[in-house]
């Protein structure tokens, strides 16, 4: 398999829907939860977002999976490194369109984020530590971009490497 343009015209649309879920998912939690932090003290509220984080974990980890079998299906001279590599690659641009979606969450749709957590937390913390949070505020946003991506990029890499073991199959006896 030598042709990287199919790789990646595969792996855009499967990280386009991936990364679309996880955005979907965050929104959700986001008027779900009234985007502060009192309000998990409602125990309805926390169910609903715990139901919904496992819906989408499974959703993911069963659509990559698909995914990937789909791109094996598709190219007859695949191999299991080539299988790694799409996922890897649907990996990247899965969390690169989650982060983005994030960021612009927190710059446009809900800026003061952040300013909310930490009011939810500043009773607990001395001065000092509230001044220097005060400090990393405006930077949040950048901060967390960052962290989505290199999370969501390490969590898809290591998926496609437990996946891509047996996709193509290496049973003999497999029927194709």
């Amino acid at each position: 398999m030598s042709n990287n343009k199919r790789t990646w015209d595969a792996a855009a649309r499967a990280g386009l829907v991936l990364g679309g879920i996880s955005a979907a998912y965050f929104a959700l939690n986001s008027l779900l939860s009234g985007g502060s932090a009192s309000a998990i003290g409602n125990i309805g509220s926390a169910i609903a977002i715990l139901v919904l984080w496992g819906f989408k974990f499974y959703l993911c980890i069963a659509l990559m999976k698909r995914f990937m079998k789909g791109f094996a299906a598709d190219n007859d001279d695949v191999t299991n490194g080539d299988t790694l590599r799409f996922g890897i690659a649907t990996s990247l641009l899965s969390s690169l369109v989650y982060s983005a979606f994030y960021l612009a969450w927190v710059l446009f749709i809900q800026p003061d984020i952040f300013v909310n957590a930490m009011q939810a937390v500043a009773a607990s913390m001395p001065a000092d530590a509230i001044s220097k949070m005060q400090d990393m505020i405006g930077k949040m946003p950048q901060y967390t971009f960052w962290a989505n991506l290199i999370y969501c990029f390490l969590f898809g890499t290591v998926l496609s490497l437990i996946l891509s073991r047996n996709i193509p199959s290496q049973n003999p006896f497999d029927e194709q």
